[in-house]
């Protein structure tokens, strides 16, 4: 028996587990792959903290409220901008290094600038390498910690659910045979949920099984139809595809069309570094009349570009690309999930026991459309802000952040019956179906969105689940958590009946005021409307 059992080894999970390991918890550590292997790792742009004059917590408060369309909470994003600074501060303590320039008072940290930001604030490594040289520091500290205990290769298939609490996990070991792990509070950090799209950014492990463990569970998750979408993803056949990082556009790269025209100028005041919803739609649509499959960013300009962007620098020459020379080809692609478990501010979900932080969680410092280089940070204040609450003696939820208004409802929603297959030796082949799944999740409910190809992607997807038993193992386990993120995904699309944030629809194309709040789903069930709060509700749909 554990004090936390921590589910995933990402910026979210490792940072909770050092704090609660520091202040005299018995921690562990599942991840289905290994300890170093996450999605923090892929990160490029940084860390996004109001470090320095002129900025300030309030400026970055008001970027993020901007680029969330009207649905982050004033609250948590307060708390995010406050609390991160020190986070930063703490992580570069941990041994995390990050990029600086000369002074006169000593080296002081190189701040870039990115799209949605009034000015630069965003810490970076090695240029553009800090997802994983904010993963090497966190995972240096975890394995030299005797409080944590790693166990690599397993897979949380179930949330063990006693007495209206979380008690553990059904865990699959990489022998294959099914564990029953138990702990005093669970922690969901697993991430988000790429791979239910076939073109995306996120690594192969990122197929959402933290919200899917909550939907089957019934736990209370909410902004399931805001998937954001990167604008400027590398056009190749490489999978995930390489992010070409908004610190490019920081720079002055500019997104030109087929004919060489600059298509940002004239649609936003920030032209090329508008937030990322702006800029993936004019990308959608510029390819859409165009006939092209991509749009090019022009980087040309930019001095020393290997040395100041090595990864990125690294993935063009794998493809024969010289960003020096040559515009490359960039598509919007699937890149973090601004939804997910909602949680109050402090973490806690409608599961007494259960927490939830980083990207699997829907704390409301996204809302509709994540600010730009805010995720890694969202992990850092929230791991740390779940295990202050664990040893506060906190329980269960509170009606405060993205929770507002959704402890009144909760239990009135009722579940859908799981119609999941358990996975079973004779086999559906698990690729097959997950390549099925993303082909529809891409075409149907991509950038843009309609009803025709949102009842087409349920109905295909409810075929899918039907299609028969999948093979035991992680693979057969990660096409049923993609199937049923998937369809939470699309019945959240589907009811939100306007465009806003990263949730486009071609039929409703403007935002609607009677629609300022989120979509609540358990189980699968049809998503509730919880209007934020002042905002009179639309009432169950």
């Amino acid at each position: 028996m554990y004090d936390v059992l921590v589910l995933g080894s990402g910026v979210a999970g490792l940072t909770t587990a050092l704090h609660a390991a520091r202040r005299g918890l018995s921690v562990l550590v599942l991840t289905k792959g290994e300890l170093s292997h996450s999605a923090t790792r892929y990160a490029q742009g940084g860390v996004a903290a109001a470090l320095a004059a002129p900025d300030s917590p309030d400026l970055h408060l008001v970027d993020t409220l901007t680029a969330g369309a009207g649905l982050c909470d004033p609250d948590a994003v307060r708390i995010l901008v406050t609390e991160g600074p020190d986070c930063v501060r703490e992580l570069a303590r941990l041994g995390a290094n990050f990029d600086t320039e000369p002074s006169p008072e000593g080296p002081e940290l190189l701040l870039a600038r990115e799209g949605g930001h009034s000015l630069a604030r965003v810490v970076h490594s090695g240029g553009d390498a800090t997802g994983a040289e904010i993963e090497r520091a966190l995972v240096e500290a975890v394995n030299i910690s005797d409080a944590i205990e790693v166990r690599e290769g397993w897979f949380a298939i179930e949330l063990l659910v006693e007495h209206g609490r979380c008690s553990g996990v059904l865990a699959l070991r990489p022998d294959g045979q099914v564990e029953l792990v138990r702990a005093a509070d669970v922690v969901l950090a697993t991430g988000g949920a790429g791979q239910c799209f076939a073109v995306t950014t996120n690594p192969t492990l990122s197929t959402g099984d933290g919200i899917a463990l909550a939907l089957k569970a019934g736990v209370a998750c909410a902004d399931l139809e805001f998937v954001q979408f990167h604008p400027t993803a590398l056009h190749t056949p490489l999978m995930p595809r390489p992010l070409l990082s908004e610190a490019l556009r920081g720079e002055g790269a500019v997104l030109r069309d087929a004919g060489g025209v600059a298509f940002m100028r004239g649609l936003h005041p920030l032209a090329d570094l508008a937030p990322r919803d702006v800029v993936s739609r004019a990308v959608h649509e510029r390819m859409q009349a165009t006939g092209e499959d991509h749009v090019w960013l022009d980087a040309t300009m930019i001095d020393d570009f290997q040395s100041r962007f090595p990864t990125i620098w690294f993935s063009c020459v794998r493809v024969n690309l010289d960003p020096t020379r040559e515009w490359l080809p960039v598509a919007p692609a699937a890149h973090y999930l601004s939804g997910g478990v909602i949680t109050d501010l402090d973490g806690t979900t409608t599961l007494a026991h259960l927490w939830a932080c980083g990207e699997v969680a829907c704390s409301g410092v996204h809302g509709a459309n994540r600010l730009a280089s805010n995720s890694l940070l969202d992990g850092l204040v929230f791991g740390r802000r779940v295990v202050d609450a664990i040893l506060d003696g906190k329980v269960t939820a509170e009606s405060s952040g993205a929770m507002t208004g959704v402890l009144d409802l909760a239990d009135d929603i009722e579940p859908e019956a799981d119609r999941a297959r358990v996975p079973h030796e004779r086999a559906t082949d698990p690729d097959a179906v997950r390549a099925a799944l993303q082909r529809v999740m891409s075409s149907d409910c991509g950038v843009v969105r309609d009803a025709d190809g949102l009842q087409h992607a349920r109905e295909t997807l409810g075929g899918l689940a039907r299609t028969g038993d999948l093979p035991a193992g992680i693979a057969g386990y990660e096409v049923i958590d993609l199937l049923r993120v998937s369809r939470a995904i699309v019945a959240s699309a589907t009811e939100r009946t306007e465009s806003r944030g990263s949730h486009t629809r071609r039929e409703y194309p403007d935002t609607s005021d009677a629609l300022l709040g989120r979509f609540v789903t358990r189980g699968g069930a049809v998503p509730v409307f919880v209007a934020l709060p002042g905002v009179v509700a639309r009432g169950r749909l």
